[in-house]
């Protein structure tokens, strides 16, 4: 306080005194106290009998009501309390963020830093002084840091001129936000009735404009906010929603899909590279041109070598010189695994599509097949080494493989309970199930069995037995989503995939599967058949049932897409569906171990939430689970996650994360480490929102009672903002006046003037 003292003697103008009182009474209950206690004075003197006359009574009266009246300010404890008033403060808030020294404001030669400095100082400070008249100016700077920088018109005026004589710059953000809060905390300084804000809206850290505007109008401080820079972005092309696969076998096609926003590049063609780690070339390339503001982008790799990979998606829009796009980037991690896919093939009957697809799997050195012939003599898995003479019925049977291939299989010849076992084959240890309906059976006479019925991804209680034949043929025909399917990629491009397809041998039978469930994928239609609901036939329906996934072929003729081809078309179809299907797969060490962070990306600062769960068969109960948390260019970190909630459930929060991918592992999970990856992003730049906030800055105007000006309009500064009311600065020592002597005197004297006069007059 006292540092201030002379401060406010400085802004001293004129000191103001006011009578206040401590005094009880309603005003009704005073009025007739002082009318009751009036006439009764006067009734007693009118008809005392007295030799005095008139006007000796009424000098006897007057004494009386003055003593009545001087006792009644005694016990109204008045007091003369006084306060020094001068010019409020007016806080000029300038931004010189890295932002605001682009060149677009005005005839485009000078930066916004620029145009705010000589907005100030225009005609040697004249909008300054015009100020200073009515409020004590002070003058702070905000980028990264929060400074004031000088006080007076005169001073500002030095200083803006001087860049030397302001606090050095730190262009690393802008804290627009904070200084205004910070302006708002004025301490014991003169109180702040405005505050000019000259900037270009944009945030980067610290508290957010909105918030800072309600505070400011909690504080009755109005914003007059001068905008400065263009309103229209330049150009941008910016990748986001980018969906790849975490895992994928050597030699399958791997896709990579994001969303491709562009800014007034509409027209124009945008090159998208997909690049690998360790390669000095993209390893896909595609050119875009939007017509609209976005497009869809999808880049396919085949990986050759197995290991860990890191893929980059880079857009890049054309140079336009100073008003080119910064390339655009998303980053993605890639396990590519070269063990063989074990696959078990069942089959109720002999037909062409289980002897052919034997006979693909058996000579492919990627896949270890197994199958099994319902209507097989019982010599028969004597004869041929990889036919099993009986079913795996059990869950750990099945778990010996990755993919189960099932045709057509005979329900009586099942126990009800393997369905049971296939569902948990799907959805807890991550395998995959093809079901490929045929004439006799699937999937008419499994509608009775719940298990089945769940795990198709059709609504088979809907489904007839039997099917429909078409002499004339049809084509299994693509979806957009079968199109960007991988699996069903069956050439070197999406359109040569599509005259594949359409060039492929006609089907002559489907099965009636019934209409696909909600959750469910359609790969493939019929070209012309409708459902009830009047949506095109499904032939090729997939669906996510837990960690696996479920597809359904509504016919049983892909051998015919061998027709004057060879194997090509089928083998390739086959082979990347089935690795497809198992990639999912998990080992028995892995098996029912989950781990997960609750985002895929946290903002700066936010803390990331891991979460293990260990469902594991006869798995050690534990206090503590550990999981190492990697991130290229950083050192490795154990961390600890503490039981929590149910048994087997483990979690943990980790703060302050430095911007990264990160990547967290339970390493003791077994061949398959359980694993989980996540992003710290890392603070918007400066260069990130280069246009000029005009919806921000104008909430924050309207939000504190304030005006919104732009540049051209900044010349009405001195109109908006109005005259400063003179403000307390300090409050004076209070003078008591109901315990000093003079009043008791008086009330002395009156009482003994009463006395002795009425003693004169024989009145006592």
């Amino acid at each position: 306080m006292n540092g201030y003292l002379p401060t406010l003697l400085a802004q001293a103008e004129t000191e103001v005194w006011r009578l206040q009182t401590h005094w009880t009474w309603a005003p009704w209950m005073t009025l007739v106290f002082v009318v009751a206690a009036v006439a009764a004075v006067i009734a007693c003197y009118r008809y005392e009998t007295t030799p005095a006359g008139f006007a000796y009574r009424t000098a006897l009266t007057l004494l009386r009501l003055t003593t009545i009246a001087l006792i009644l300010a005694m016990l109204s404890e008045a007091v003369f309390s006084g306060s020094r008033s001068g010019k409020p403060r007016l806080a000029i808030v300038l931004d010189r963020s890295a932002s605001m020294e682009r060149s677009d404001v005005g005839d485009l030669s000078k930066t916004r830093l620029e145009a705010a400095k000589e907005l100030l100082t225009a005609d040697e400070g004249d909008l300054l002084r015009d100020l200073q008249r009515g409020y004590e100016l002070e003058l702070a700077v905000v980028d990264g840091a929060i400074a004031n920088a000088a006080k007076g018109a005169e001073q500002i005026t030095a200083s803006l001129g001087d860049a030397e004589t302001l606090p050095e710059a730190d262009d690393t953000a802008t804290r627009l936000g904070d200084a205004i809060a910070a302006q708002l905390d004025g301490g014991p300084a003169a109180p702040l009735q405005g505050m000019l804000v000259l900037s270009d809206g944009q945030v980067t850290a610290g508290r957010s404009l909105a918030d800072a505007a309600e505070a400011a109008r909690r504080s009755g401080v109005p914003l007059y906010v001068v905008g400065l820079g263009s309103e229209e972005a330049p150009p941008e092309a910016r990748l986001s929603d980018l969906i790849a696969d975490d895992t994928a076998f050597v030699d399958d096609l791997v896709a990579f899909k994001a969303t491709l926003s562009t800014r007034g590049l509409e027209g124009k063609p945008i090159r998208v590279e997909l690049l690998r780690e360790g390669s000095s070339k993209p390893v896909a390339t595609e050119t875009v041109t939007p017509k609209s503001g976005t497009a869809e982008v999808r880049l396919i790799d085949r990986p050759t070598t197995p290991g860990e990979f890191r893929y980059t998606l880079r857009a890049t829009a054309p140079d336009e010189g100073e008003a080119s796009a910064a390339p655009s980037e998303l980053t993605h991690s890639l396990r590519v695994r070269d063990d063989q896919i074990r696959v078990l093939l069942a089959a109720g009957y002999p037909n062409y599509e289980y002897r052919y697809l034997k006979q693909l799997l058996e000579r492919d050195e990627t896949i270890r097949v197994a199958t099994h012939l319902q209507e097989a003599d019982p010599e028969y898995s004597e004869a041929d080494l990889a036919a099993l003479p009986r079913m795996p019925l059990r869950l750990e049977a099945l778990a010996e493989y990755d993919v189960l291939v099932l045709v057509d299989l005979d329900p009586t010849l099942l126990p009800r309970s393997l369905w049971d076992e296939v569902a948990k084959f799907v959805s807890e240890r991550g395998g995959g199930v093809v079901l490929v309906a045929g004439p006799r059976y699937l999937p008419g006479a499994y509608r009775g069995r719940e298990s089945f019925v769940a795990l198709a991804p059709t609504e088979v209680g809907e489904s007839s037995f039997g099917g429909w034949g078409d002499k004339s043929g049809f084509e299994a025909l693509p979806t957009e989503l079968g199109q960007q399917n991988p699996a069903m990629e069956l050439g070197d491009s999406p359109a040569d995939s599509g005259r594949i397809w359409r060039s492929l041998a006609p089907l002559y039978w489907r099965a009636d599967v019934g209409p696909p469930k909600p959750a469910a994928q359609v790969l493939a239609v019929h070209p012309t058949a409708r459902l009830d609901r009047g949506e095109p036939a499904p032939l090729i329906v997939s669906q996510y049932y837990g960690a696996g996934r479920v597809l359904l072929h509504a016919f049983d003729a892909t051998y015919r897409w061998r027709y004057r081809v060879g194997d090509v078309y089928f083998a390739r179809y086959w082979v990347q569906t089935l690795r497809s299907l198992a990639r999912n797969k998990q080992d028995e060490a892995s098996a029912g171990l989950e781990l997960a962070a609750d985002k895929r990306r946290y903002e700066p600062g936010e803390a990331v939430r891991l979460r293990l769960r260990d469902q594991r068969p006869g798995a050690a109960k534990a206090e503590t689970a550990t999981v190492v948390l990697q991130s290229p260019g950083k050192a490795e970190r154990r961390i600890e996650l503490a039981a929590g909630g149910e048994g087997g459930r483990f979690e943990t929060t980790v703060r302050d994360l430095p911007p990264g991918r990160y990547r967290a592992l339970l390493a003791e999970a077994g061949a398959t480490p359980t694993v989980t990856e996540f992003e710290v992003i890392a603070p918007l730049g400066e260069d990130a929102r280069p246009e000029m906030n005009r919806a921000g800055l104008n909430a924050a105007a309207e939000r504190s009672r304030g005006v919104f000006l732009t540049h051209d309009e900044a010349q009405r500064l001195d109109e908006v903002i109005p005259p400063g009311r003179p403000t307390a600065l300090e409050s004076l020592p209070p003078i008591e006046i109901w315990n000093r002597w003079p009043l008791l005197a008086g009330i002395t004297a009156c009482l003994c003037a009463e006395w002795i006069l009425r003693k004169r007059r024989a009145m006592l």
